[in-house]
């Protein structure tokens, strides 16, 4: 085959991108994907001292491209439907603004790939892996991805981790993958405290930190007990140093102060003195206020089971 005329490109329009892949162009980028001898003189492009196979506003559907290597290829603006590419290998391509709907990725692998922007629908990730690649602002919907799958950058922005955790988290929770939800949510909660303190914002990362401190985020409950069972005992101390239940023992005082503190209130024991009593409500407050939290937590871990 021979080599197209080149449509010149006003401003990498994706409209005129996507013109110069004729029915001989596609043939020829899809053997080429496929690893298959090509007849054609595809564009090439150079940006960075890199060479890059431009392929930009390509288009292909319903076909296997199984085993498939490709390295350093520009797939800006692609867009690939009821694509297979399982086993495939992309290595230093740049995939930002790419559509990938109901693609079978299983077993891909993702390597120092450039996947901000892109968008993936209905995909299957199964055993895939995406490693060194900024995803940053990419989407996923209803698509079978695990946490597994991404190996995350250690160079990125906490900005850009809370992003991709939000959009993987929604993700997880519309395919009922509760258990990386919850993960997720951790994650994003916890980027988004390095942002802050990266920031200075100070009073947001205070806030969040007490948060994460009491029961991370709402992800892990067995914190919000350690918590109970730290108070129960400090308002017990408190009880017994101010000694407002004449002629008892410390344990006693723990134990007035547990039943005060999860508002059992068996009526054996009372506090006398002002101050005590005064006590006695607010160790009864934190005990309705972290009992609440508790059950709200455990709550919602049993019915995402």
């Amino acid at each position: 085959m021979e080599r197209a005329e080149p449509i010149p490109l006003a401003e990498d329009r994706v409209a005129d991108l996507r013109a110069r892949w004729t029915p001989e162009a596609t043939a020829a980028a899809v053997a080429f994907l496929e690893s298959r001898p090509v007849n054609f003189d595809l564009p090439t492009m150079d940006h960075g001292g890199t060479t890059y196979l431009d392929l930009r506003g390509l288009r292909i559907e319903q076909t296997q491209i199984d085993k498939a290597y490709l390295r350093n290829v520009n797939l800006r603006w692609a867009v690939f439907r009821d694509v297979g590419f399982k086993n495939a290998r992309f290595s230093g391509c740049n995939l930002s603004q790419v559509h990938f709907a109901d693609c079978y990725l299983r077993r891909a692998q993702f390597e120092k790939c450039d996947l901000v922007n892109s968008r993936f629908e209905s995909c299957d990730f199964s055993q895939a892996v995406i490693a060194e690649s900024r995803v940053d602002f990419a989407s996923f919907r209803n698509c079978e991805i695990g946490l597994e799958v991404i190996q995350f950058r250690k160079d990125a922005t906490p900005r850009a981790m809370v992003r991709l955790c939000r959009g993987l988290k929604l993700n997880a929770m519309s395919m009922g993958n509760f258990a990386d939800a919850g993960e997720l949510t951790y994650m994003e909660k916890t980027y988004e405290r390095l942002g802050d303190y990266r920031d200075g914002h100070w009073g947001a990362w205070i806030g969040s930190t007490l948060q994460n401190w009491l029961w991370g985020y709402g992800e892990k409950p067995w914190r919000l007990a350690l918590v109970m069972a730290f108070n129960i005992l400090f308002f017990g101390v408190l009880f017994h140093v101010l000694d407002p239940l004449p002629d008892k023992t410390f344990w006693e005082h723990v134990y007035f102060s547990g039943i005060t503190y999860l508002t059992v209130g068996y009526g054996d024991l009372a506090p006398a003195s002002p101050v005590a009593r005064l006590l006695s409500v607010l160790c009864g407050a934190a005990g309705i206020g972290t009992f609440g939290l508790l059950i709200a937590s455990v709550t919602k871990k049993v019915m995402y089971r």
